[in-house]
């Protein structure tokens, strides 16, 4: 073959304007590169043909929820739902536009079809597995949490004897009356219930003194004591046993693709790491659950 011979034009030495401009492009091309490397085509292919075309996951969040969804000092989308949803859509070849959204109308919003999907750590039940269904995708757990130092050494898995302070009304309420129960069943001291009216005064009353631990979810436990000043931590061992509940991102009932789509997607991520990178970026490692689809009567 014949060898064809280099141009002897002198070359003009690129300007500082035509350098950027030749750098700009060439990260462009390698961030088109990773865009396209991180495409499960798997799952991709099991995405209905309206939502490939579209190119856009529209997913609805409350937007208030720290750790899972908040936003930042630049009014962004944060937290652990925001980065799950975000990998998700990686792996589908998807752009997920997040519409901040009341919790409540979440649902509504979903099966009238004016989002695909809502995600808010969303605890997986009866009463709206009857509306749409869902993608497991981890645990909504409950927890304490504590003076700095712990000082009276009361535990998630073991608060017998102790007094513990919670919202009327509220989840965390049955959840240590049970645990009451069982103390007492199982022949230890009662848990001595502080029941208070309204978001926060559980968590002064810690703070004062007067309860040795406020009954919270896990996560909150967790958010509680960042934001403390150093004066409160999370109460050591793990998510409150028998108090967990399941939770998953809703999807339209009619729209299983959807659902298989993202179930496969997420399942891609717990095989190359990311799925757990993103719990432990936010300390919640114990909340994961294997992502799967759950349906009504499934």
């Amino acid at each position: 073959m014949t060898a064809i011979p280099a141009s002897t034009t002198p070359r003009r030495k690129a300007g500082p304007l035509r350098a950027a401009a030749i750098l700009l492009a060439g990260l462009a091309l390698s961030a088109s590169a990773v865009v396209h490397a991180a495409v499960d085509e798997a799952a991709r292919a099991l995405l209905p043909d309206d939502v490939k075309q579209k190119g856009t996951l529209v997913v609805a969040m409350p937007l208030d929820f720290e750790p899972f969804n908040w936003l930042d000092e630049k009014n962004q989308p944060v937290g652990l739902d925001v980065d799950m949803i975000r990998a998700i859509g990686d792996r589908l070849g998807l752009k997920v536009d997040i519409q901040r959204m009341g919790f409540a109308s979440m649902i509504p919003s979903v099966s009238g079809g004016r989002v695909d999907a809502a995600m808010a750590a969303m605890g997986i039940l009866p009463p709206r597995l009857a509306l749409v269904s869902f993608v497991r995708y981890g645990h909504f757990s409950n927890g304490l949490v504590v003076r700095k130092g712990n000082p009276t050494n009361v535990r998630n898995d073991d608060a017998c004897g102790h007094t513990i302070s919670v919202e009327k009304g509220t989840q965390p309420l049955l959840v240590w009356q049970k645990k009451s129960e069982e103390c007492v069943a199982a022949g230890k001291q009662k848990i001595e219930l502080m029941v208070l009216e309204g978001k926060g005064p559980q968590v002064l009353a810690v703070e004062s003194g007067r309860a040795e631990a406020a009954g919270v979810g896990f996560a909150t436990g967790i958010v509680a004591a960042k934001h403390s000043g150093g004066r409160l931590e999370a109460a050591p061992g793990g998510p409150v046993p028998g108090a967990t509940v399941e939770c998953g991102i809703a999807f339209n009932k009619q729209n299983v693709k959807l659902g298989q789509a993202m179930e496969a997607a997420l399942k891609a991520l717990v095989k190359d790491g990311t799925y757990d990178k993103i719990w432990a970026n936010y300390d919640l490692s114990a909340e994961r659950a294997p992502p799967a689809l759950i349906q009504q009567g499934s």
